[in-house]
């Protein structure tokens, strides 16, 4: 195995809105939510603490597990629910990755003039710069909707570079991700 297909790695920092894509997914129907943030911390076996205590109802899952299933235009609440991860792969990944630019944002990166570059004069560091290795490992921070996710799954889990499919692997760890992401179109059950 190739060592960048070995340090490759993605950890989620955080995660947020799922309490209000759920608030948000009845609106349409002029209904609230049967789901409820609860006011006092206190264990609800259905609860999931990412910044906000909320007890999910299997109703409002199921709700949007099928709209889902229908296409973005009908789960758009899907854009609310934002995973922010710390990501180390091979720049040849980076570039794959700009494929994704809606629902998708680079918050930071390390920057190969202040690492790889450190005490290079301007001639070394542009040389260093004009031959840097396509397998050179970089970090970044990125922020993604559940609704990209969805998407870069369905069209990386099965791609030839293992990075993307250790990705997809990372996709299906999160919380609700056989729900909201994994999850097929009623109009097809295989990829594409």
């Amino acid at each position: 195995m190739h060592k960048s297909v070995e340090k490759f790695s993605v950890e989620t920092i955080e995660i947020g809105g799922l309490g209000a894509a759920v608030k948000a997914l009845r609106l349409p129907f002029g209904n609230d939510a049967i789901s409820v943030a609860v006011n006092e911390i206190k264990f609800l076996p259905s609860a999931i603490d990412y910044g906000t205590l909320f007890s999910y109802d299997t109703r409002d899952i199921n709700l949007l597990s099928k709209l889902v299933k229908r296409g973005d235009e009908h789960a758009k609440v899907l854009r609310g629910i934002v995973v922010w991860c710390d990501i180390y792969a091979p720049r040849y990944f980076w570039q794959e990755m700009d494929t994704y630019r809606v629902g998708a944002e680079r918050l930071s990166s390390e920057s190969t003039m202040h690492i790889q570059g450190r005490g290079l004069s301007e001639d070394e560091l542009i040389e260093m710069k004009e031959y840097l290795r396509e397998g050179t490992m970089q970090r970044r921070i990125w922020m993604f909707s559940y609704q990209t996710l969805r998407r870069i799954y369905f069209q990386r889990r099965n791609h030839r570079l293992p990075q993307w499919r250790k990705f997809c692997e990372w996709i299906e760890t999160l919380p609700f991700a056989k729900e909201f992401i994994t999850i097929t179109n009623d109009d097809s059950d295989s990829d594409k």
